[in-house]
């Protein structure tokens, strides 16, 4: 094992994105204060502008639907129906959002018929007005009692155009009702929810329409996640040093450890985090080679990173933020040894 020495980190062969100046930094917009909610236990950011910002202004969260950047579309095929851009689905893609609606109704304690008429309406084709317009509509999924702004994609999204055939030359659509709205959301780990409570100030954390303080964020993340303390304080480490950490559970780590962000560069780093006055991670050899093995088969170097706390912590420091002030970090790369590679470079000495 050798002490961290941070390697010049790998580029992507093709990007597509622009790198945003990361939070909080914002000339134009001032200090922004963004807004989630704690539901059944997953940190959700709802706010279109709020999940753009945020995800662009170093990558925190994921979509929902979406493996990372938060861009999952009803289709990518869209067309005109009167006014209005619609996205355009198969019929079979229709009929499974009518029995996700179906599943939804059913849920509310709804009887069978009243079921079935409802569905009946949803399906019924949409009839344009003499100006074009389609009738303002919603979804199973929508409450319709809720009032809200939309914005033009997501107001189009309250209606679909169903191809009946898959018939090219006699290809017949029709507009009927969305039955089912999927909204994407920003998910957030517990980490990077407290980095943007805490060390940002820019994430107002609401449970159950209420607005936590610092320190309810910390104790319920805690509650949560036994580990949190120590997750934490290596997330925010690495954060500090101009990192992006995200989830490493693809390859067996904590974390992995991206440069700018993970469009811009691969990740150079597989994080294990322990925190030393706990009973440390049980690796055998076997276990340890293996681990160094994969991570050195997908072009990355395996980092153990130790949260060092005073032996004199108590629960009682551990329950407020501020024992974070009191952890240190300590990271080391663990390396394979390979015995050709090590008689090559003896060759050439």
């Amino acid at each position: 094992m050798t002490e961290a020495v941070f390697q010049a980190p790998k580029r992507r062969t093709k990007v597509h994105e622009r790198f945003e100046a990361p939070l909080p930094v914002s000339l134009d917009e001032g200090h922004v204060v963004f807004r989630a909610e704690i539901l059944a236990h997953h940190v959700i950011v709802t706010d279109p502008a709020h999940i753009l910002l945020l995800y662009q202004r170093g990558f925190f969260g994921k979509g929902v639907f979406s493996r990372s950047r938060p861009e999952h579309v009803i289709s990518p095929r869209w067309k005109y129906a009167g006014d209005r851009c619609v996205p355009v689905i198969s019929s079979k893609e229709y009929q499974k959002r009518l029995g996700w609606a179906r599943a939804a109704l059913q849920t509310q304690g709804l009887e069978d018929e009243s079921v079935a008429r409802a569905l009946e309406t949803l399906a019924k084709p949409v009839e344009l007005s003499s100006e074009g317009r389609a009738p303002e509509q919603s979804g199973a999924g929508s409450d319709p009692g809720e009032e809200e702004v939309r914005t033009p994609e997501e107001d189009a999204s309250h209606y679909v155009l169903v191809e009946l055939s898959e018939d090219e030359e006699r290809s017949r659509s029709e507009l009927r009702i969305n039955p089912f709205t999927l909204m994407e959301y920003l998910q957030l780990s517990y980490e990077e929810a407290f980095f943007l409570v805490y060390a940002l100030g820019c994430l107002s954390v609401c449970y159950g329409g209420e607005a936590l303080s610092v320190t309810q964020v910390w104790t319920m993340f805690r509650s949560l996640q036994p580990n949190f303390s120590s997750s934490y304080a290596a997330y925010h480490y690495f954060r500090s040093k101009g990192w992006v950490p995200k989830s490493g559970i693809k390859y067996g780590t904590d974390l992995m450890l991206y440069r700018k962000g993970p469009p811009f560069y691969h990740a150079s780093y597989s994080v294990v985090v322990d925190r030393c006055d706990e009973s440390l991670r049980p690796f055998s050899w076997k276990s340890l080679a293996a681990l160094c093995r994969i991570t050195g088969n997908v072009s990355k170097e395996l980092m153990l990173c130790s949260v060092l706390t005073p032996s004199d912590v108590t629960e009682d420091l551990l329950s407020s933020p501020e024992c974070l002030k009191r952890f240190s970090v300590q990271e080391v790369i663990v390396s394979r040894w390979v015995s050709s590679r090590e008689r090559t470079e003896q060759e050439e000495i």
